[in-house]
């Protein structure tokens, strides 16, 4: 008996561990196409938010790197704020991503087939718990801790920007948006737009007359819990003379499925869009399609716009342009 139990406990480390050894997103099995988001569990927070600094849509571009899309959540925290599992899972990675001390991950694979990675976390505040359910495969309840937001030590203006970022990837590795898990978060504030006009080979023109081919764009911005750490909408829309409305896009996912840069130099106008520590302004390319097949009018005269932005617990704000065509 004891030498049936040896080897049952010796093939279950071993199974373990060379499970380590393979890319841990590949455990991951839950996807939006098969699952009803409207009877998706809605998890706790890891911690009580103080504001949202960046959603999945954000536009980022760092020290002239190449832009891409924030692809996760930024949750705005105090440092060495505690934080906790939103779900029950197993810890499938603990590791460095990043070039220093800053980018410490745990990983979590919850019960629906979805992989939580929580960013930021300060290495040393990683529980024993956290570290043995790691190393033996054992579960995980929500309400775990995990250990603590590391201080940041870089400012956003004039606050330090302490926060945890979660990234939440299903089976093919897409970003999958953390909000559609999360209990709801109370924002009454409705996004903005600040200006609606034209383009002309991809860069904005001071005027609303054209006579070949053109793009119309949108300035937009939005504010969760916080005076300045602007965000895109969660979603846009037109209308073109009082037509069918046209979603450009909507984002419980990236347009790029799992690549956080592709479609971002495509979806924003990048001449105008900034997104780092001193600048953020977002202005939204209405023609976007990943199909490159959309057009918009091309009948001399007059054409109306209606454009309607909407944050992810519905709050919209909607402004016309009119333009016209020689």
């Amino acid at each position: 008996m004891f030498r049936i139990i040896f080897l049952i406990c010796l093939f279950s480390t071993s199974f373990h561990i060379n499970a380590r050894s393979l890319n841990y997103k590949d455990l991951a099995w839950g996807s939006l196409t098969y699952t009803d988001v409207t009877f998706l569990e809605k998890y706790e927070w890891p911690f009580n938010p103080l504001s949202i600094g960046h959603t999945m849509s954000s536009y980022q571009q760092y020290d002239d790197g190449a832009a891409y899309f924030h692809h996760a959540l930024d949750i705005m925290g105090h440092a060495e704020q505690e934080i906790f599992s939103s779900t029950d899972g197993k810890v499938i990675n603990i590791e460095k991503y990043g070039p220093d001390e800053l980018f410490w991950e745990v990983a979590i694979l919850d019960d629906n087939g979805f992989i939580w990675q929580y960013h930021h976390v300060d290495r040393k505040s990683i529980t024993d718990e956290i570290h043995e359910s790691y190393k033996w495969g054992m579960r995980i309840l929500r309400g775990t801790k995990i250990g603590e937001i590391v201080r940041w030590p870089y400012p956003s203006g004039s606050e330090k920007f302490h926060h945890l970022h979660i990234n939440v990837l299903d089976k093919d590795k897409n970003y999958i948006n953390p909000f559609i898990f999360l209990k709801p978060f109370v924002d009454n504030k409705a996004p903005e737009i600040l200006k609606i006009g034209l383009l002309k080979n991809g860069h904005v023109i001071p005027t609303n007359v054209v006579s070949e081919k053109y793009g119309i764009y949108t300035e937009v911005r939005d504010l969760i819990h916080h005076d300045r750490f602007y965000v895109p909408p969660y979603l846009v829309k037109y209308s073109i003379n009082g037509n069918t409305p046209v979603t450009v896009w909507k984002f419980d996912q990236l347009p790029g499925g799992s690549d956080k840069k592709k479609y971002i130099n495509d979806f924003f106008v990048p001449d105008n869009t900034c997104g780092n520590y001193s600048c953020r302004k977002f202005f939204v390319n209405l023609g976007f399609v990943t199909d490159k097949t959309l057009k918009f009018p091309t009948q001399n005269g007059e054409h109306e716009i209606s454009v309607t932005i909407m944050d992810y617990y519905g709050n919209k704000t909607t402004k016309k342009f009119k333009w016209e065509i020689q």
